[in-house]
């Protein structure tokens, strides 16, 4: 008998093969890492693209697109860098990243991987809404579902159609019938793949912020815990309690949702 039978199932997510799953988070880690030195180089920024071609010409590809083009093509990595700047750019990586996840399969769910895809998406606009443009908030917003990847990664084999637009039940549901919920199974993939810490925490905390102990994690795990349920209040879980964690007066909501979704759907690449 294999001896991940003996396995909980947070020790299956903690040590699962992440190569199963995009390379590009790695990529992405790293490259969020450099861009935040005050030395940062262009240089050393494109080099960080070398060891994932395939990665750097779904970059170089959507920097050309019409949502970021700003005339003139882009031929390399370099090049894209210096039409658009860094943190362009490494948002570009992240939305390109978020793309390539929507090839896996998402069979725990009855929704398909373009709806955590378009989702994922929809939050990252609303945290930089409601952050003032924080990239580590846009950040979290992108990568806060990908353990719902993760888990089913873990769980290859078992089809258990979760159907809950609250995120905060649909979690639920993963803890009563896998062990464990996709917000710890992202944040643990994250802490693996080279995430800032800051980050990992506001993923495992996004729907009880309050028992983020790290005054300095807290912030960014309540700002995510508001985009949520602003999200959530999109995809129809429209209550009291969604109206009160998002923080937002109805027409605010409305608004918010609104901006975000004429984004996702000038994105054309990650259709």
């Amino acid at each position: 008998m294999n001896s991940a039978t003996h396995m909980y199932p947070q020790e299956l997510v903690e040590t699962c093969d992440l190569g199963r799953l995009p390379s590009g988070p790695r990529v992405l880690s790293q490259l969020i890492s450099a861009v935040r030195q005050p030395d940062a180089e262009i240089e050393a920024i494109a080099e960080l693209f070398r060891a994932d071609p395939a990665l750097t010409a779904r970059v170089v590809a959507a920097c050309n697109s019409p949502v970021y083009s700003r005339g003139g093509a882009t031929a390399d990595i370099r090049e894209a860098i210096m039409h658009l700047g860094m943190q362009e750019v490494t948002r570009i990586v992240q939305v390109v990243m978020l793309t390539d996840f929507k090839k896996h399969p998402t069979h725990l769910y009855t929704q398909a991987a373009d709806y955590y895809w378009e989702r994922s998406l929809h939050t990252a606009l609303v945290m930089d809404q409601i952050s003032g443009r924080d990239p580590s908030a846009y950040t979290a917003g992108i990568m806060h579902l990908v353990g719902v990847w993760v888990l089913c990664s873990v769980f290859p084999y078992r089809h258990l159609t979760i159907n809950e637009r609250e995120l905060k039940l649909q979690m639920q549901l993963e803890e009563l019938r896998l062990g464990v919920g996709f917000a710890r199974a992202g944040s643990k993939a994250m802490d693996r793949w080279g995430f800032e810490t800051e980050i990992c925490a506001a993923v495992l905390w996004q729907l009880a912020p309050t028992a983020c102990e790290v005054p300095g994690q807290r912030e960014l795990s309540e700002l995510l815990y508001r985009a949520v349920a602003i999200v959530d209040w999109h995809y129809g879980v429209r209550n009291e309690h969604t109206l009160i964690a998002s923080d937002l007066t109805i027409n605010d909501l409305e608004d918010c949702n609104r901006c975000a979704v004429e984004q996702v759907a000038k994105i054309a690449f990650g259709g």
